[in-house]
């Protein structure tokens, strides 16, 4: 059955595909604009859910990612034709505007390291007085709260939380989140929190001849695709270093290097780590688990295969799966949002190639807008991937859906209202043998870094840190929007937050799972599978309207002629 769908009203007129996605589709060499016949039938697949390999690429274009994966079915996450995301700002939009205002922003500062973010700092200044002004233009297509910052119910974005989405305790402390910035005993192997950096200022599709090869064939002037993309063996100058040696690792420290990070990484990577770097700490487990020393029944007994490690690491890593699933359908059988260096090419086909794209005045006036003009001479958004996105569309995120379904794994399974600092005050680096500190991100990005002093930072905080950190990155980079970020990240607890429902009457050991959600309302799951969200009986309906998976009968005996 054909899906139904919350598409711009200009997706089929006068500009075919306006405000949607059409990467590796023919494009007109003088506007950018997608060949109306193409996009045409690739709509058709794309809503029926047809066959992909019949949508018209252009010659030697590189292959569409895993259209078809939104169509699968699910029998423990939620199927994916069940769940929707609210439509994000049209392209028309001053709410679009804005948020390009924030990615121009994100360009022009990324090789910054976090350190120089300090009050009195003209970038930073101008920026924040640019964005205040952009997303105070718009501030009806969002949410106080979810997409935007609020402060006593009104839109208010300060030094704390530049760049950074809004999630509960994410403003306390430096930007990057602990658990990027301290490595990790992976059994008995080391995983060192470091990576080749990507050469500061080299930004690409920063002229039309690239940006419009990248549109038609997925590819960058290295004729790379996205998962080849900022190849070390293809151009050495891609990188900071001239060679793969220890001496040219760092820690991250700017926007570039979270760029880099969610560019390469294994997608629910950085939670996996989060689960090895809680259980090496032996990081006090959430009240409602059974085997929490403090306040759980089970006073004799070990966890392992249940709620134990093995069981952590798995699930942190299968709710991963099932919430691409998810945002995969809302990508391909829904929206098929632009990616933000389209947005891009219509506001250059705009100003210079006399095309009228409706964009409003607002995405030309700011102060973003006219230094990237200057720095470049056109209005294309610098991107930190040679072949700009991947050849999907924007909304939801696939980083942010999973960082938000792992991160509430996390969230439940440990006590997140700890204190970091209580956490590592008994913790032991793996290599060195020295005490874990707390570390904020210094100009070097080197050991030492900079030590935290505050005592402000809390488990949750750092874990919902880490999810924006990621998430957040994908924009660093150029490649998502914001209301891709905020609005998966909250796709994704859901699925999670259905998963930990549907499998409560599998346990023995009856545990109650709880966790404070991304809007700051508390979440408890019993053993029975009821959820009660706090404040919020739209979304604590929804989630009892999914029903339960029924226990196998199980006799605790041994079945005769069995061996």
């Amino acid at each position: 059955m054909p899906l139904e769908t919350n598409a711009d009203p200009l997706e089929l007129g006068p500009i075919a595909g306006l405000g949607h996605f059409h990467k590796t589709l023919q494009h007109d060499a003088a506007t950018g604009f997608v060949d109306p016949a193409a996009y045409l039938t690739f709509h058709n697949i794309a809503v029926n859910g047809g066959d992909f390999d019949k949508v018209p690429q252009s010659p030697g274009a590189a292959k569409l990612i895993n259209p078809q994966a939104g169509w699968a079915h699910e029998h423990l996450g939620p199927n994916p034709a069940d769940m929707r995301m609210p439509p994000p700002p049209a392209v028309h939009s001053l709410g679009n505007a804005a948020e390009m205002t924030e990615l121009f922003w994100m360009a022009l500062l990324r090789d910054k390291s976090f350190d120089t973010f300090i009050a009195g700092d003209p970038d930073v200044e101008a920026a924040l007085t640019d964005l205040r002004i952009a997303y105070g233009h718009a501030l009806a297509e969002f949410h106080l709260g979810a997409d935007l910052p609020a402060s006593a119910g009104k839109y208010s974005l300060t030094l704390q939380n530049l760049f950074r989405a809004n999630l509960p305790d994410e403003d306390k402390g430096p930007l990057v989140s602990q658990f990027f910035l301290n490595d990790i005993a992976y059994g008995t192997q080391i995983i060192l929190q470091q990576q080749f950096p990507y050469a500061a200022g080299k930004d690409y599709l920063t002229n039309w001849t690239d940006w419009l090869k990248a549109q038609n064939s997925g590819n960058g002037a290295d004729d790379a695709d996205y998962p080849g993309d900022n190849d070390y063996g293809r151009n050495k100058a891609y990188f900071e270093c001239d060679a793969y040696t220890p001496a040219g690792l760092r820690r991250i420290r700017n926007m570039r290097d979270l760029a880099r990070f969610v560019n390469k990484d294994a997608l629910h990577q950085a939670y996996f780590n989060a689960a090895l770097l809680l259980s090496n700490w032996n990081a006090p487990l959430a009240p409602g688990n059974p085997y929490n020393t403090a306040t759980g029944a089970i006073k004799h007994q070990r966890p392992f295969g249940t709620l134990g490690g093995p069981h952590l690491l798995a699930q942190v890593s299968e709710v991963a799966a099932r919430a691409l699933r998810v945002v995969w359908l809302q990508k391909w059988g829904v929206y098929r949002r632009l990616r933000p260096e389209v947005y891009g090419g219509l506001m250059e086909a705009q100003a210079n190639r006399g095309v009228k794209c409706g964009l409003p005045n607002l995405a030309f006036q700011t102060e973003a807008c006219k230094r990237v003009v200057a720095g470049h001479g056109n209005h294309l958004l610098p991107i930190a991937f040679t072949a700009g996105s991947p050849a999907h569309p924007a909304y939801g995120a696939g980083h942010a859906t999973v960082a938000g379904a792992c991160v509430t794994i996390l969230k439940a399974w440990f006590d997140e209202k700890a204190l970091f600092s209580d956490i590592v005050k008994n913790a032991i680096h793996p290599i060195t043998r020295q005490p874990v500190n707390l570390w904020a991100p210094n100009a070097s990005g080197l050991d030492p870094m900079n030590t935290y002093t505050g005592t402000d930072l809390t488990l949750q905080g750092e874990l919902n840190k880490l999810a924006a950190n990621v998430a957040m990155g994908r924009s660093m980079g150029g490649v998502h929007w914001r209301t891709d970020n905020t609005r998966s990240l909250r796709l994704g607890e859901k699925i999670a937050t259905i998963i930990l429902r549907r499998e409560a009457g599998d346990y023995q050991e009856k545990p109650t799972w709880s966790y404070t959600n991304f809007d700051g309302n508390a979440v408890t799951i019993t053993a029975d599978g009821t959820v009660t969200v706090a404040g919020d009986k739209l979304l604590e309906d929804l989630y009892n309207s999914f029903p339960l998976i029924a226990p196998d009968s199980i006799s605790m005996g041994v079945a005769a002629g069995s061996i």
